[in-house]
């Protein structure tokens, strides 16, 4: 066998194995190989994020990160008298101006129901409005999938039915 005729195989035989639309339909390959590589990407995406570490430290340092670390930390978790008052002072407020909101809305929506349903139309209204007559409207409304001829201003002149295709003969 020449290198030329085990070259041609090998091509043929990697052409076999690999198949391009794979890339584009994740879901054709198998389960497992998609969670394998799915956890290999993970792993590497944290080690790349492991490796950008120091610069990231390095921008929050700048950012002032640190200053906080050492007020929050580093000075002995002395409390601050201003936050005695001002935390519990915001904390109420808020839960004040939620509770005012929300007696407002119930005194301004309460025993009002808006969510009714509209009112139904009847068979000969829906055929006027739409600018057919009586019949065709009854035959758009015994049909389940139709054609619909209009004419030059849409307006409906016939209807056909269409026959459903038979779903559950298709391959899936």
């Amino acid at each position: 066998m020449s290198t030329t005729d085990l070259s041609l195989k090998t091509a043929r035989l990697s052409a076999a194995r690999f198949d391009s639309r794979l890339i584009q339909k994740r879901r054709a390959q198998p389960r497992l190989r998609r969670t394998a590589w799915g956890f290999v990407t993970a792993v590497f995406w944290g080690m790349y994020v492991y490796l950008w570490m120091p610069v990231i430290t390095l921008v929050l340092w700048l950012l002032g990160i640190r200053n906080a670390y050492f007020e929050l930390y580093l000075r002995e978790h002395r409390v601050e008298p201003f936050l005695l008052i001002a935390l519990p002072s915001m904390a109420v407020c808020a839960a004040t101006l939620l509770i005012v909101w929300a007696e407002y809305n119930r005194w301004r929506f309460a025993g009002k129901d808006r969510r009714g349903a509209p009112a139904s139309a009847s068979l000969d209204e829906i055929a006027l409005a739409l600018g057919a007559n009586a019949e065709l409207g009854a035959a758009i409304n015994a049909g389940r999938v139709m054609v619909l001829n209009m004419d030059g201003h849409a307006i409906p002149r016939a209807v056909r039915n269409v026959a459903l295709p038979d779903v559950s003969a298709a391959p899936v």
